[in-house]
């Protein structure tokens, strides 16, 4: 690779792990027999890609899905815990109606304030910031021009997303990050950075 060549970040979601309407942050959940599809059908899009590398968060719907990736072309899979999904806290696998019916004003409150308000017993989406980049820009500048992959969450993932984009994380759910979803971001050496794909379906 050239030194201008930019480092291409394949960027997926995690597969399907059910239980609709749950708040999955650090609790740690399997993919479901439709999430292992998925994921499936994300490694053999990204067959014909030159892989480098293959990361994901520690969390096993994240490592499984990037087992998927990195098996069929004899990689690792290189977990760091820097990409874990949003601390939900105490309310971290609970269902997000049930939350509403107890604590509708804390919900209130995290709605207003997406950025800076800490979910109780969590963190905050800036917090989730503060951790994920510089993960993310650690394991760019080990991988120059190269092409990667990083399985993570729907939260960390839009982190990177609205990083790379320059929004505000108060639009945080304005992006979509459907499971199984993969994304193209492309980082060049002069800092510049290209979104090439948002949210693209698996299915």
């Amino acid at each position: 690779m050239t030194a201008s060549a930019p480092t291409r970040l394949h960027l997926l979601r995690h597969g399907d792990v059910g239980g609709d309407g749950v708040l999955h942050g650090h609790v740690d959940v399997a993919l479901t027999p439709r999430g292992v599809e998925q994921m499936e059908r994300a490694a053999r899009r990204l067959a014909g890609e030159p892989l480098a590398a293959v990361y994901a968060s520690d969390l096993s719907r994240a490592r499984e899905g990037a087992a998927a990736v990195a098996r069929a072309r004899g990689l690792p899979v290189r977990e760091d815990p820097a990409f874990r999904e949003l601390h939900m806290g105490r309310w971290d696998d609970r269902p997000y109606r049930e939350v509403w019916r107890e604590e509708p004003a804390l919900l209130e409150a995290w709605w207003a304030d997406l950025e800076g308000f800490v979910l109780p017993g969590g963190e905050s989406l800036a917090q989730l910031r503060a951790r994920v980049l510089p993960a993310l820009r650690s394991v760019l500048a080990r991988h120059p021009g190269e092409t990667l992959c990083l399985v993570a969450h729907g939260g960390v993932n839009r982190v990177i997303l609205f990083d790379a984009l320059g929004l505000p994380l108060g639009r945080f759910h304005s992006l979509a990050q459907d499971y199984g979803c993969l994304n193209l971001v492309e980082y060049f050496p002069d800092g510049r950075s290209v979104v090439r794909l948002v949210n693209g379906c698996a299915e």
